[in-house]
């Protein structure tokens, strides 16, 4: 349990942290250059590091996502839009105009990550102080934001190269707060904290298609993806009143209780179910120094623990859910 907690700290450190079957693999700003780190947690040493792109902020946020699509769908007769089939390794970030910047990772040619210019998510534009996360859904890759105005927003690829945005969702998140989904057989979940500096989250299901609360998705004229009456979540007992650098949260799909491992102040924090905040200990450049209360933690939840497990294609209502290569923090 003592390894699991500090592979989270680690992993919490970088500005995007993606889990797969061999390893772990890290994205850091600095300097304008994206790097990725990938980090065997086992051993918690380094097997390699390589440039993943240029023209980022400093200490820019990221997203990244590793999935792969398309492949057996034909043995569940389904016609599925291979638009984003295959393997796809993508990151996604800020410039300093505050402008989404991506990457996508080049396995055709040279093994590389490669500047991704296509379709139109770099024009999209995004709040200073935005966070980043992404999910994959049976409709397509989600990016999510903080726009301009300080209101929650996704951008999606259906298929193709074009991303439309969704409306604002009527949600009162927190300036700076970072953002990150957890994805289960059932839909994904969007976690941010609130201007009451409680954790909240969106919630959209696979089988309806929609977020919870929400009528079927319409276009508008302005061609934005209609999100209504969006049913806003409040986690009563997970609450910081400090900057959080970032987090990592999930629901217990069997006792739906969550679990929240905060950054914050340079201190991890564990919140569980409706138990009393863990102090887990101070992290310094990636390294956790557990306090005395950190050897009471016995049980980590699959969506928060920093390991790999198999998640095979689910099909559901003539959808095809791609297979993520691990877990996306």
């Amino acid at each position: 349990m003592g390894d699991d907690l500090k592979r989270i700290a680690y992993c919490l450190s970088a500005s995007s942290t993606f889990v797969s079957e061999m390893a772990s693999h890290l994205i850091y700003a600095n300097d304008g250059t994206l790097t990725e780190e990938v980090w065997d947690p086992e051993s918690g040493e380094t097997i390699k590091q390589e440039e993943v792109g240029d023209g980022v902020k400093d200490g820019a946020p990221a997203a990244y996502v590793w999935y792969s699509n398309g492949q057996g769908a034909e043995d569940y007769g389904d016609d599925f839009d291979e638009g984003i089939g295959g393997e796809e390794r993508m990151v996604f970030s800020v410039t300093p105009e505050n402008k989404i910047i991506a990457f996508k990772y080049d396995y055709e040619e040279d093994d590389v990550w490669m500047d991704y210019t296509a379709g139109n998510v770099g024009t999209i534009s995004v709040h200073p102080q935005s966070g980043l996360s992404a999910a994959i859904n049976p409709d397509g890759l989600y990016l999510f934001f903080m726009n301009p105005s300080g209101g929650l927003q996704a951008a999606v690829r259906p298929g193709g190269e074009d991303w439309t945005l969704t409306n604002v969702f009527p949600a009162e998140a927190k300036i700076g707060t970072p953002l990150t989904t957890s994805v289960s057989d059932k839909g994904v979940s969007l976690f941010y904290f609130s201007v009451d500096d409680t954790l909240h989250y969106l919630y959209r299901g696979h089988e309806s298609g929609s977020w919870k609360g929400l009528k079927t998705p319409q276009k508008d004229e302005s061609k934005l993806t209609s999100v209504r009456h969006v049913a806003d979540h409040r986690i009563d007992n997970i609450v910081v009143e400090t900057p959080v650098t970032r987090f990592r949260a999930s629901q217990d799909q069997e006792t739906g209780e969550f679990e929240a491992y905060v950054l914050t102040n340079e201190r991890l924090l564990r919140f569980s179910g409706t138990s009393e905040p863990v102090d887990v200990g101070s992290v310094e450049e990636g390294v956790l120094t557990k306090t005395n209360d950190a050897q009471n933690i016995r049980w980590i939840s699959r969506g928060c623990r920093p390991c790999f497990f198999r998640v095979r294609y689910v099909v559901i209502y003539h959808y095809f859910v791609p297979r993520f290569r691990g877990i996306c923090w």
